[in-house]
């Protein structure tokens, strides 16, 4: 849960590099990593990202304390730090064996249940979660930045394809 006077905010992004790009830059802005979360599924972009970009990125994870991986059925191999790490460990194997796995992680961290709701279904899809706690009056600026370093729109990723009419 959020302490009064803070805000969790969160981002999604395509790639774990892209993800790791985002945290190196909250950790360059002295943003503090005991804050700072990141759940990705997608660990083969680290190696497919250029050589300074992978460096960078992979730098600012293993700043992260308690940096884990682990296997997911809906997800894949995960690796997760920060945080989201600890409220992962309290969810129930049952939990976890279900789609939105990530949800009552994302809840216990602060996150509304609605949005956790379509976060753990983007992420299902592929991509990484970064989540920063910060004060709320600093919350707009995090989300900003976090969009500056490429998070994408989640209700766009969730929303289902629009049907197409036969015409024949």
């Amino acid at each position: 849960m959020t302490p009064i006077g803070m805000k969790t905010v969160i981002a999604l992004f395509d790639t774990a590099a892209d993800a790791k790009y985002a945290v190196d830059a909250l950790l360059l802005r002295k943003y503090d990593r005991s804050d700072i979360s990141v759940v990705a599924n997608d660990l083969a972009t680290l190696h497919e990202a250029p050589a300074h970009v992978g460096q960078i990125a992979a730098g600012a994870l293993s700043t992260l304390v308690g940096l884990a991986a682990f296997a997911v059925p809906y997800a894949g191999p995960v690796l997760a730090a920060g945080p989201i790490l600890g409220a992962l460990g309290t969810v129930g194997a049952e939990d976890i064996d279900q789609p939105d796995w990530l949800g009552p992680a994302l809840v216990k961290i602060g996150i509304p249940e609605a949005e956790a709701r379509k976060y753990s279904e983007a992420f299902n899809r592929g991509g990484a979660v970064v989540t920063v706690r910060t004060r709320e009056i600093d919350a707009d600026n995090v989300a900003r930045l976090l969009s500056a370093c490429g998070a994408v729109d989640v209700d766009e990723r969730v929303r289902p394809e629009s049907r197409r009419r036969s015409t024949g």
